[in-house]
């Protein structure tokens, strides 16, 4: 598969397209001390070690859920029942001798904690890609598979600012990878397929389901995990290689 290293038709490119979690946003410090904060909250001492060896477990049956049931992502109370559930999976192993209720309570702690906008940081590459994006003055959008909270968050952040709109999935009742979402986002931009671009870190949701909306995708690979080679899309490391590939420099 030959690896693709440009982006078609970069001078008619209109509108960009954004994921939230691990795009522009992620949980600070980390999921692990939101754990042990709820923990404290309640008067539980708990191993750090212990939730960070738990972790990947945590992550992995978050895939397999989400995977079940593709339009948990598309409803307010199904969202927060998969994260509560995640919090679980990482506190009860750390947790033997307290009561269920004891860990359901703490998960709940730890999912209320995780919901305020102070529990994100943004990446250093964000402000200066959107800064120059809108400098170019291209259309931007949000499309996240998020509660409705993710509002508020975006706000809290200042993103406010530089984005159109947002197209939340629990807000509009779709999520990725249903074109629907994708769209959704056109029709808010005023923008046709041919002259949007979508960025996102997962290839099943962003860049299948960008792609099935007829809008050119990009993978973003933050960590270094996809061999480029091995997808049919553009792969980025950062968004400074977005502002590359659309023949623009920061600010």
């Amino acid at each position: 598969m030959p690896i693709v290293t440009d982006l078609p038709n970069v001078q008619a490119v209109r509108a960009v397209f954004f994921d939230a979690g691990f795009t522009l946003l992620a949980p600070h410090p980390s999921v692990v001390e939101i754990a042990l904060a709820a923990g404290a909250a309640r008067g539980i001492p708990i191993e750090r070690a212990c939730l960070e060896a738990h972790l990947p477990n945590a992550e992995a049956s978050l895939r397999r859920s989400a995977k079940a049931n593709p339009y948990t992502w598309a409803e307010q109370s199904a969202i927060d029942a998969i994260w509560i559930a995640y919090f679980t999976e990482i506190l009860r192993p750390c947790l033997p001798d307290a009561a269920i209720a004891e860990v359901e309570a703490a998960a709940h702690e730890a999912h209320q904690t995780f919901e305020h906008a102070a529990s994100y940081a943004l990446y250093p590459d964000v402000i200066p890609t959107l800064e120059a994006l809108r400098a170019r003055r291209l259309t931007l959008g949000v499309i996240s598979d998020w509660g409705v909270g993710l509002g508020l968050i975006l706000r809290h952040h200042d993103l406010v600012q530089y984005f159109d709109f947002a197209v939340i999935s629990a807000a509009v009742r779709h999520s990725k990878p249903d074109p629907e979402l994708f769209q959704t986002a056109l029709r808010r931009a005023d923008a046709i397929p041919d002259y949007a671009v979508h960025v996102g870190d997962s290839y099943v949701l962003d860049v299948l389901g960008a792609r099935a909306a007829g809008i050119t995708p990009v993978l973003l690979d933050r960590a270094g995990r996809v061999d480029p080679a091995q997808v049919d899309c553009l792969v980025i490391r950062d968004l400074d290689g977005l502002l590359a590939a659309l023949e623009m420099e920061r600010e």
